[in-house]
C-alpha cells in the first residue's frame, strides 16, 4: 500500500468518514518520530494514537490504531491521517506539548463555556442532543425516545460516529431506569429495541454497513432491563396493566431470525406463561406463524414451543413434543441423550441409526449422529462395532479417533486394516496417517503430487531412501515461487520459506538461489532489498 493509492485498501464508507475527519481538523498533529515512523493524535469519541511506518517514497509498510473498531482492516482515524501525511498537514519533527484541556476551560468564564458548548452543539447535532437528554431534569418517555431517535438518525446520515449512539444508549437506559413507572421502561426499551433492528436491517441492505452492527450492544443491554421491567409487572398481578404490556410487545415482536438469529422479545413474552391462558395464547401464535416460516424460521419455532413446554409443561408433554418432532437434530439430540443416560443403548442406537438415514444428503449432520454412536457403543462396551465407528469417523477426516481405533485392532491384523482404510477412495486422514506412520514412499508421492508440502515433510524424508529426491524437490519448489511472486509482501514471504530452506536443508544451495534471484530480479528493488534481510 502506497501513500497515493491507500484508498483501494480502506472500505469506502470507512474511507468517506475518514476524509470528513481530516477536513473537520480532527488529525490535532503528525509527529515523525524516526525515519520511517510516524505518530499521529486523531480526535473521535476518545482521542485516538495512530502510529505509521511508511518510507520516504511513501510506501506503507504497517499503520495501527488503539481505537476499538476491529470490523475491517483499517479505521477512519488512520484514513484521515494518511490523508493528512499525504498533504504533509500537521507534521512536526518533535513531540507538541498541548496544554491541559481541564486548566483551559478552568479560565473561562460562564458565559464563555456556554458560548463553547453552544456553538459546538449547533456544528454537531449528537452531541447536542445528548446534551439534552444528559440534562433533562425531569425527562419522560416521549423525550427520551425522541432525543435517542434524533441520535441514532444523525448517525444513519452519515454525519456522526456509531461511539455516539452507543454513548446515548448507556445514557437512554440511565434515564430510563430513574423513571418510576414500568409501563413507560416498556415502552421505551420495546421501541428502542424495535427501531435499532430496523436501522441494522437497513444498513444490511442498503450495502452492509458493519459498523452498525455494533447497534446490537446497545439492543443486547436494554434486553435484560425490559425483562426486568416485565417481571414486575408480572408480579404486580393487575391483569390490566399485563394485557396491556401483553399487547405492547406482541406488537413489536415480528419473529426475524434472519439478522442474528435471535429474538429480543420472545424471553419476556414467555415469562407470561406462569399464566395458562398467556401460554396457550403464545404456543398458538407460535403454531401459526410457523404456519409461513422456511425451514430455517420452522427449526428456530420449534426451539421456542419446546422451551415453553421445558419450562412450563409436564414430562410427558416434553416427551411427546420430542417425539413429533425427532426429524430435527437438535430434538434427536435430547432424545438420544435421554436414551444414554436411562441406558437405554439400543434405543439410543436406533435413534441416531435412523438420523443417518434421513439425513444421508447432509454430511454435518451424519457425523453429528457417528459421534452419537461411537459414545452409545464405549458406554455399552460394544467393541466390534466401536472399531467399525472408528473406521468410519477416521476415514471422514477425524484424525483425532485414529490411534483409538489403531489399539482397538489386534497387533497381527493391525498392518492389513490400515492398508485397506489407505486403500478406501475418499480417504479423508490419507495424509495423517502416512505421516504418522513414517511412510516415507508414499510421502514422498505426495509431496511430488502437492510440491508446498515438501516444506512439511522434508526433515521426516531427508534421512530416508528418497532424502536425494527429496532435497531436488524442494530446491525446485523455491525456484518455482521466485517466478510467480510480484509485490513486497510476496517476496518477503519467499525470503522466509529461503531461509527456511537454508537451515532445513543446504545453506550455501540456499545462498547460490539467492544470487540468481539477485540476478535475474535486480528491476525489482523491493524484491533486492527482501533478501538482502535474509543474510543470504
Amino acid at each position: 500500500m502506497n501513500l497515493n493509492d491507500f484508498e483501494d485498501y480502506f472500505d469506502t464508507t470507512i474511507l468517506k468518514r475518514g476524509k470528513n475527519y481530516y477536513h473537520d481538523g480532527a488529525v490535532l498533529s503528525i509527529e515523525k518520530i524516526s525515519e520511517n515512523e510516524y505518530t499521529a493524535d486523531v480526535e473521535g469519541s476518545e482521542l485516538y494514537e495512530v502510529i505509521v511506518e511508511m518510507n520516504d517514497g511513501g510506501e506503507i509498510y504497517d499503520i495501527s490504531c488503539d481505537c476499538p473498531y476491529d470490523m475491517e482492516d483499517y479505521c477512519k482515524h488512520e484514513a484521515a491521517v494518511l490523508y493528512a501525511l499525504r498533504n504533509k498537514n500537521k507534521i512536526t519533527q518533535s513531540v507538541v506539548k498541548q496544554s491541559n484541556l481541564t486548566q483551559l476551560l478552568g479560565k473561562c468564564s460562564l458565559d464563555q463555556l456556554v458560548e463553547i458548548i453552544l456553538e459546538h452543539a449547533k456544528e454537531d447535532k449528537s452531541f447536542g442532543n445528548y446534551l439534552k437528554m444528559k440534562l433533562s431534569d425531569s425527562p419522560d418517555s416521549n423525550s427520551i425516545i425522541s432525543d435517542f431517535k434524533h441520535i441514532s438518525d444523525i448517525y444513519s446520515k452519515g454525519c456522526s460516529d456509531i461511539e455516539d449512539v452507543l454513548k446515548a444508549g448507556k445514557l437512554l437506559i440511565e434515564k430510563t431506569e430513574g423513571l418510576a413507572s414500568y409501563m413507560d421502561k416498556i415502552r421505551i426499551y420495546t421501541e428502542i429495541i424495535t427501531m435499532l433492528e430496523n436501522d441494522i436491517e437497513d444498513a444490511c441492505n442498503l450495502g452492509y454497513d458493519e459498523e452498525s452492527w455494533k447497534l446490537f450492544e446497545t439492543i443486547d443491554e436494554c434486553s435484560p432491563y425490559m425483562e426486568t421491567a416485565v417481571i414486575e409487572i408480572l408480579n404486580s398481578e393487575n391483569r390490566d396493566d399485563i394485557a396491556f404490556v401483553w399487547k405492547c410487545l406482541l406488537n413489536h415482536w415480528h419473529v426475524d431470525f434472519y439478522i442474528d438469529g435471535e429474538e429480543r422479545f420472545f424471553p419476556s413474552l414467555m415469562k407470561f406463561c406462569k399464566f395458562p391462558e398467556y401460554r396457550k395464547k403464545l404456543d398458538e401464535l407460535l403454531s401459526f406463524r410457523q404456519m409461513s416460516a422456511d425451514e430455517y424460521g420452522k427449526k428456530q419455532i420449534d426451539k421456542q414451543r419446546f422451551s415453553i413446554f421445558k419450562q412450563y409443561g409436564t414430562k410427558k408433554e416434553i416427551a411427546d413434543f420430542i417425539n413429533v418432532h425427532i426429524d430435527n437434530p437438535d430434538f434427536r439430540r435430547m432424545a438420544i441423550e435421554h436414551a444414554v443416560k436411562s441406558q437405554n443403548y439400543s434405543k439410543a442406537e436406533k435413534l441416531a441409526l435412523d438420523g443417518i438415514a434421513s439425513e444421508n444428503s447432509r454430511f454435518s449432520c451424519v457425523s453429528t449422529w457417528h459421534y452419537s454412536l461411537h459414545d452409545i457403543y464405549k458406554l455399552s462396551g460394544d467393541t466390534q462395532k466401536l472399531t467399525d465407528i472408528c473406521y468410519i469417523l477416521v476415514k471422514d477426516g477425524r484424525t483425532d479417533y485414529y490411534k483409538e481405533w489403531k489399539a482397538l485392532i489386534p497387533k497381527e491384523n493391525c498392518k492389513n486394516e490400515i492398508e485397506r482404510l489407505l486403500n478406501e477412495p475418499k480417504n479423508h486422514s490419507y495424509e495423517y496417517i502416512i505421516s504418522y506412520e513414517n511412510m516415507s514412499d508414499r510421502l514422498y508421492r505426495l509431496c511430488c503430487e502437492f510440491p508446498t508440502k515438501i516444506t512439511y515433510y522434508y526433515d521426516m524424508l531427508k534421512s530416508t531412501e528418497f532424502g536425494v529426491q527429496s532435497k531436488k524437490l524442494y530446491e525446485q519448489y523455491i525456484r518455482n515461487a521466485g517466478k510467480q511472486v510480484s509485490n513486497r509482501s510476496e517476496y518477503a514471504a519467499l525470503c522466509e520459506k529461503l531461509k527456511i530452506f537454508s537451515k532445513k536443508c543446504d545453506t550455501e544451495l540456499a545462498k547460490q538461489i539467492a544470487a540468481e534471484f539477485r540476478e535475474v530480479y535486480r528491476r525489482r528493488p523491493a524484491f533486492i532489498d527482501e533478501l538482502s534481510k535474509t543474510g543470504l
